[in-house]
């Protein structure tokens, strides 16, 4: 009886400790970057825009601005609010379809800035896919969906992450989406750096001949120099204000 007790707990420890992994490569990626700290705000620009991002506990700010001929274009969302747009400190009203085109734009930029602390949130349906072995190096394999609820407008879209298991770095990312006619992407990080206990890195950004191809087969099509450069994803200027 203790025997088949025991092989019992060994059964359902060894179909945790699977169906765990995925969490566990998260837990170690997200804390090496940096994004396990529960407060701080971080400037930085990209491309036209600064940035700015604000997190406390169980609240965040999402701010972007620039200049368009003279005058201070800023636009805000929080946890708490949708996007807000003013003119030089004065409120301007957008309607539903800018708001909701601004709000994804936005969004975008803050997800990637924040990888791999967005694989924590809940609408996040993230699962272990192996190891894949890329330019002679070994790495775990996330494979990440999103459910509908909480998922935003863009809750079809599917990315792949493949991850150091010595580093907990993201190298490579790969994502399909819908929006906008769709498409598929492929990123090799590069320009990794700290700062203040934060790590950062930037991406070159390239896309398959064919407009929706696997995931899976990117690496390979990388290996083989079949990919198409589309961009360079270069954050500038990062100052971490407070922790």
């Amino acid at each position: 009886m203790k025997h088949g007790f025991f092989l019992l707990c060994i059964f359902f420890l060894s179909c945790y400790s699977e169906h765990s992994k995925e969490k566990q490569i998260i837990e170690k990626s997200v804390q090496v970057y940096g994004w396990n700290q529960k407060k701080f705000s971080i400037v930085f620009d990209f491309r036209d825009y600064r940035y700015k991002l604000t997190r406390k506990p169980d609240f965040f700010s999402y701010q972007r601005s620039t200049f368009k001929k003279g005058v201070l274009v800023r636009d805000i969302m929080t946890s708490n609010s949708k996007l807000k747009r003013y003119l030089d400190e004065n409120p301007f009203i957008l309607s539903d379809s800018l708001t909701d085109i601004y709000s994804n734009s936005l969004n975008s930029v803050m997800y990637f800035f924040q990888l791999p602390r967005p694989l924590n949130d809940p609408a996040v349906i993230a699962n272990y896919n192996g190891k894949k072995t890329i330019s002679n190096k070994v790495y775990w394999t996330l494979k990440v969906k999103f459910q509908e609820k909480d998922g935003g407008k863009d809750f079809q879209d599917e990315f792949r992450y493949w991850i150091d298991p010595k580093s907990g770095y993201i190298d490579y990312l790969a994502y399909s989406y819908l929006t906008d006619g769709g498409g598929t992407r492929f990123r090799k990080a590069k320009n990794i750096r700290e700062n203040n206990g934060f790590i950062f890195q930037d991406y070159t950004n390239f896309r398959p001949v064919k407009k929706f191809t696997p995931l899976d087969s990117l690496p390979i099509l990388y290996e083989k120099g079949e990919l198409i450069l589309v961009s360079e994803i270069e954050n500038k200027n990062i100052k971490v204000l407070n922790r």
